[in-house]
């Protein structure tokens, strides 16, 4: 995580308040480019929040949202307004009521050790816990080392404990 001056500031803040521009101008690229950024992460978002594995057509509505709103509007946070059209389209809740959903305390835990992670490291996880992949199908389509694997796992796990026992004890 970024800390220090100009923390708040993303390095990739401006490439994607270009997107938004591009796609405000109507440009097909940008939205194919808007599909290939934020994908992977609502398809994740929405595996945890639906509990169901095939969602090509769930996170297809939710890209399509993001697009409408930034073609009516003239200042567009791309983030939040991802963030704003997943829960409008799928509210909390939405998923079954059988489905276990963990203490919303430990909940908040797992997704501020996963936003903790670099990129690399977040895939690794959202394979691992979500897709259910196998080690070594990690390991070959990401081209790491199982001890990479091992390590982001061991390292997210222990982060998760430290997390969830604070806001337990607290």
């Amino acid at each position: 995580m970024a800390s220090g001056p100009g923390a708040d500031s993303l390095p990739d803040e401006r490439g994607l308040a270009e997107l938004v521009r591009r796609i405000q101008t109507g440009d097909q690229a940008a939205i194919r480019d808007l599909h290939s950024k934020f994908a992977t992460g609502i398809e994740f978002l929405l595996r945890r929040k639906l509990r169901k594995s095939l969602l090509s057509a769930e996170v297809d509505r939710v890209l399509e949202a993001v697009v409408h709103e930034i073609q009516g509007s003239s200042v567009v946070n791309l983030r939040r307004v991802v963030a704003r059209s997943l829960n409008r389209l799928f509210p909390p809740g939405t998923a079954d009521s059988d489905s276990g959903f963990a203490d919303p305390s430990r909940e908040r835990a797992a997704h501020a050790v996963l936003a903790e992670r670099q990129p690399l490291e977040q895939d690794i996880l959202r394979r691992y816990y979500v897709l259910r992949e196998s080690t070594a199908m990690i390991r070959s389509r990401l081209r790491v080392s199982s001890e990479t694997i091992e390590k982001t796992i061991a390292n997210a796990r222990a982060a998760f404990r430290q997390k969830a026992d604070r806001t337990e004890s607290g």
